[in-house]
């Protein structure tokens, strides 16, 4: 059984989550899918609301998780959502590891995350 870890959310709700490294394939396709109609910055919050999507298992919330109905993320206070985005930037490394802001990427000035000592 994969472990799965309880976020506490500011509003004083809770979501439980599933162990990022338990991703497959399948779930990096459902999440490039989903963000496939969007450009620019819809994009990346598509790709972010698929995330969190793709993590919780339960909520505290009336709304249905949002595997079942995704804009039951338009719900949730900025301080929830934000603190669901931060938690699924983890799996955005595990899915997209080419992606993710690391030393190297850092390192690397080909990088498309700049320069950082900017």
């Amino acid at each position: 059984m994969s472990e799965q870890k309880r976020v506490e959310l500011p509003s004083g709700g809770w979501a439980v989550l599933k162990d990022a490294s338990t991703l497959k394939v399948k779930d990096r396709n459902k999440v490039l899918k989903s963000a496939n109609d969007q450009t620019g910055l819809m994009q990346a919050l598509s790709i972010v609301d698929g995330l969190i999507a793709m993590l919780v298992t339960e909520w505290s919330f009336a709304d249905p998780i949002p595997a079942i109905k995704i804009t039951s993320l338009h719900e949730l206070t900025m301080s929830d959502y934000d603190t669901l985005a931060e938690v699924a930037g983890e799996a955005q490394k595990v899915l997209f590891p080419k992606l993710a802001k690391t030393e190297e990427t850092e390192a690397d000035v080909d990088s498309p995350f700049g320069d950082s000592s900017d």
